[in-house]
């Protein structure tokens, strides 16, 4: 019996591993490129999810900019859809205007969720959910020019903002 589970912890266990090589269904290359994954400023990025070299500038977010411009501007963006046949590229910000980094997951994190029983992995799914909740996301869609063509602003509440409106509505009767 304990040799079974042994074997199976064995398969599992790479499986596992190889599960945070994967990002939105495609390979993330900065998973297998060391010198990329292990430098100061990835680190400091994973643990902050933020990058402080880039930050919001509503300027650039309007319709009519070059996607060209938008990418130096931004690097590339958090996320890119195709739908219709029209780019659409989200890009998130953190309510400082750095650009949001979305943590990955590393071998020590899948250990350190294991050695604690899972608390480990809770108390990191917090906190990124935390993170999310107060981003504001710049949706830009692309016309046939490769232009903006459309930006919709998907500002989400702080916890500070949704107590200030609250006590800025006039009372009830």
């Amino acid at each position: 019996m304990k040799n079974t589970k042994t074997k199976i912890t064995l398969a599992v266990l790479p499986l596992a591993l190889l599960a945070g090589c994967f990002q939105s269904g495609a390979i993330d290359s900065s998973r297998f490129d060391l010198a990329q994954r292990l430098s100061p400023t990835a680190f400091v990025q994973n643990a902050t999810m933020s990058d402080t070299s880039v930050h919001e500038d509503p300027d650039l977010l309007r319709a009519g900019v070059p996607r060209e411009q938008i990418t130096a501007a931004f690097g590339a963006p958090n996320d890119t859809s195709n739908a219709g046949g029209q780019t659409e590229d989200e890009y998130e910000f953190n309510p400082d205007g750095s650009k949001f980094v979305k943590p990955k997951i590393y071998a020590r994190n899948i250990a350190a969720g294991i050695f604690t029983g899972g608390a480990a992995t809770v108390a990191h799914q917090v906190r990124i959910h935390h993170t999310e909740a107060q981003l504001t996301v710049y949706h830009l869609t692309y016309g046939p020019d490769d232009r903006v063509a459309t930006v919709r602003k998907e500002a989400r509440d702080t916890p500070a903002d949704a107590t200030t409106a609250a006590s800025q509505q006039p009372p009830s009767p």
